[in-house]
């Protein structure tokens, strides 16, 4: 599947505020016109053209434009085949669920593919050749719809996605505490999804019990998913905060395609406020997936030397990947005044700045998770000062001073291992 040349790309192409036109099976002339209009038309920008149609076993690369768009409109060509015109309009208003607008375009558009249009999906049509008058007073039309949805758009909510750079540092402590504080210290509507195919923490650290339902069975049923349906998988905690739980025994690893979690990632920004995701980097096939979907990616590791080696790899491995542009931020949990390796030290290894550090308070978090209740967001503790921060800093709300947060350091002999690194970090 090839997309025409007439695509745009850049900055300008990223603007949330525009509305991506793109047209599927139509000839030459027609996408000549289209952009035309699109570039004459304040509000939009003509996205491309696929001379394939869109299908379950045919799905193409859709450019930024596309996906960073507030909505989209897609021009669909019923004259070469009918039936897979019809599929494409279905498939893509799954692709870009309640932000896309089809329009069925045809030579002679007769009264049985009419209705076969309008039952997939398309909500308006244009005959060949394009009548410009036509086109503009349609673009005219989904303008004026699109404004009363401008608050839904401005309120799409944020996914977050936390990889440990290896088991045991402290990862889904981190996302339970961060979505404990998003609801109860900023009534932020929170969802916290533990995306472990097997045995799974978040349940358990929050003291829920008789999880029946988890993340992989939702992306199995994301063509039936509504309100209801993501309501009788999720458990509703006592503090306000929902939960997607791991199956708490041992399941057969289910492989999701990229478009399952696009689907269900569209589908939950639109009901919360804030999306966590509990990963693990050892999902090759959804890691990267996920890392695209994520508003913000926060890699965890503990300031020792095995965690900082595996989180130098993952950082140099992620960092190359276009879709984590600008996402990345690094996490050093359990860090303490006695810490051999510091911030800076740690910096020049990964050679990517740390955004934030979280103060060891290893017995009561032990104490809490073995009760199954957070520590309270309203408890006194450098822990809690630093977990108030870095939410200050995701909601956008008045920080803590920094100061608070961390003792400063006391000078330490550095291990050998880093010492020797370090040096040969400064004559490279």
């Amino acid at each position: 599947m090839r997309i025409a040349n007439r695509s745009v790309e850049g900055p300008i192409a990223n603007d949330p505020k525009l509305v991506a036109i793109f047209c599927v099976c139509t000839s030459q002339d027609f996408i000549s016109a289209v952009a035309s209009v699109s570039v004459l038309t304040p509000g939009f920008i003509f996205a491309g053209a696929f001379q394939d149609y869109v299908t379950a076993d045919k799905r193409p690369q859709f450019p930024q434009s596309m996906k960073g768009a507030s909505s989209c409109i897609a021009l669909v060509d019923f004259d070469r085949d009918p039936e897979l015109a019809s599929e494409t309009v279905k498939k893509l208003g799954q692709i870009f669920y309640k932000r896309i607008c089809m329009i069925a375009v045809g030579s002679e558009l007769t009264s049985t593919v009419l209705l076969r249009a309008v039952r997939a999906g398309c909500m308006e049509y244009l005959t060949k050749p394009l009548v410009i008058a036509d086109f503009t007073a349609s673009l005219v039309r989904f303008k004026s719809s699109m404004m009363s949805n401008i608050q839904v758009q401005s309120s799409t909510g944020r996914v977050l996605a936390f990889f440990g750079a290896k088991g045991g540092v402290g990862t889904t402590t981190l996302a339970v505490h961060l979505a404990s504080h998003l609801v109860q210290q900023h009534h932020r509507k929170t969802l916290i999804i533990d995306h472990k195919h097997q045995l799974g923490h978040v349940a358990l650290y929050l003291g829920l019990k008789d999880t029946q339902y988890h993340f992989d069975e939702l992306l199995r049923n994301v063509d039936r998913l509504d309100v209801d349906l993501l309501n009788g998988y999720a458990i509703q905690h006592s503090s306000g905060l929902v939960v997607i739980a791991s199956p708490d025994i041992s399941t057969k690893y289910y492989e999701c395609k990229q478009d399952e979690i696009e689907r269900v990632m569209e589908f939950l920004r639109s009901e919360y406020d804030f999306i966590l995701i509990d990963s693990s980097v050892e999902y090759e096939d959804t890691k990267m997936s996920i890392i695209e979907q994520a508003d913000d990616v926060y890699l965890i590791s503990t300031p020792d030397v095995a965690s900082l080696r595996d989180l130098a790899r993952l950082v140099e491995h992620i960092s190359l990947s276009p879709s984590a542009d600008g996402k990345l931020s690094i996490v050093i949990n359990r860090s303490t005044a006695n810490d051999s390796i510091t911030a800076d030290q740690i910096k020049k290894v990964i050679r990517f700045p740390v955004s934030n550090t979280v103060p060891n308070n290893y017995i009561e978090l032990l104490r809490s998770i073995n009760q199954g209740c957070p520590v309270s967001p309203a408890r006194q503790s450098e822990f809690n000062l630093a977990i108030k921060k870095w939410v200050s800093e995701i909601t956008g709300e008045r920080g803590i001073d920094t100061s608070e947060v961390t003792p400063k350091p006391k000078p330490k002999k550095r291990l050998s291992l880093w010492n020797w690194k370090l040096v040969g970090d400064d004559h490279a």
